[in-house]
């Protein structure tokens, strides 16, 4: 199993890689792509704590909330 900074270094660099905001099925599918033993509890709790430590943000479109890296065009808006 992964440690919480491995999964958080597998959040950004898949965050990074795909440029867009993402929801959490989605994301937890693309983590487990590169590494099959992250669980969805441990990925909520890494995504929390980035969410905490402003590493990660949320982005809502009134009726779904995604994950959207910081500063990036697709956490501002529509692109």
């Amino acid at each position: 199993m992964a440690t919480e900074q491995e999964i958080r270094d597998l959040v950004i660099k898949v965050m990074e890689k795909k440029q867009k905001r993402m929801m959490m099925k989605d994301l937890l599918k693309e983590v487990q792509k590169l590494d099959e033993s992250v669980e969805k509890r441990p990925l909520k709790k890494a995504t929390t704590s980035m969410i905490q430590d402003q590493s990660l943000q949320y982005w809502s479109s009134g009726s779904t909330t995604y994950f959207a890296l910081p500063g990036g065009k697709h956490a501002e808006g529509e692109d």
